[in-house]
């Protein structure tokens, strides 16, 4: 025994604890296989109220079926024909005017070339709107936003699906899938988008039908004067055979007797 251990009593005398010790309550053990002795470690307990639950996906609103597929129909119509005639007539505004006699030249050739050019440009405009902002002005005119079913952009990948099958669909099929309850025609279902309404809701219509006013004017605007009226008379002449013959093409395709 050191000098420095405290004295301990003799063992014919019972051990009396000293007046400053603190009293500790006795803690039983649980024994662990492989150790001697060990302590029971406790558990933390989980508070189910603070617990973050599953966040559900928004739900989506449609609106009666009927108004929604005419709503969708008018949207694409409006996207591609204003785009169409709009970039038409500011592309063949360039060559309306011959620059050296200051004349018309109403060819029927260069008017189709340009529509061809309009028609590709509008369609390359719905494709990027929608990917990367998934509305363009005739869906925000009607209060429509394309969604991903997964995800919180539509994309490139998603966007070029589901304008690929757009032919598709407007032969009925995509008006017969948007009136059943998933809402989704052939576009959607192979792109994984779903167009429901836009989350800007009332103040969608309004800034669609500014945007559609003011890109209806822009002909106004580059091409007054003589160049307008240029245009103007080759959209008389060329559009109507131009688009006669696009309905016979699509009647031949469709197997229908030419007229």
């Amino acid at each position: 025994m050191s000098s420095t251990d405290p004295p301990r009593p003799p063992p014919s005398q019972p051990y009396v604890p000293p007046a400053d010790a603190v009293d500790v309550p006795f803690r039983e053990e649980s024994p662990v296989v492989g150790s001697p002795r060990q302590s029971t470690v406790a558990t933390p307990v989980v508070d189910p109220v603070n617990v973050p639950a599953r966040i559900a996906p928004p739900e989506r609103v449609f609106g009666p079926p009927v108004a929604y597929v005419l709503r969708r129909f008018s949207a694409s119509a409006i996207d591609l024909v204003l785009a169409t005639l709009v970039l038409t007539w500011l592309l063949y505004g360039i060559i309306a005017i011959n620059p050296l006699t200051g004349l018309p030249t109403n060819t029927e050739g260069g008017f189709d070339s340009t529509f061809a050019m309009g028609i590709g440009i509008a369609l390359l405009y719905v494709f990027l709107a929608e990917a990367i902002f998934g509305t363009t002005l005739g869906k925000l005119a009607f209060s429509l936003h394309v969604y991903p079913t997964k995800g919180r952009f539509v994309g490139l990948a998603r966007s070029f699906i589901r304008n690929l099958m757009r032919p598709i669909d407007l032969l009925v099929v995509g008006a017969l899938l948007a009136l059943a309850p998933g809402h989704r025609r052939l576009g959607d279902l192979f792109g994984g988008t779903v167009v429901a309404q836009s989350p800007l809701r009332g103040a969608a219509p309004i800034l669609g039908w500014i945007g559609i006013v003011v890109v209806a004017a822009l002909p106004f605007v580059f091409d007054g004067g003589l160049r307008f009226f240029a245009v103007l008379a080759a959209f008389a002449q060329f559009l109507p055979h131009l688009i006669s013959g696009a309905i016979n093409g699509v009647g031949g395709l469709l197997g229908a007797p030419r007229g």
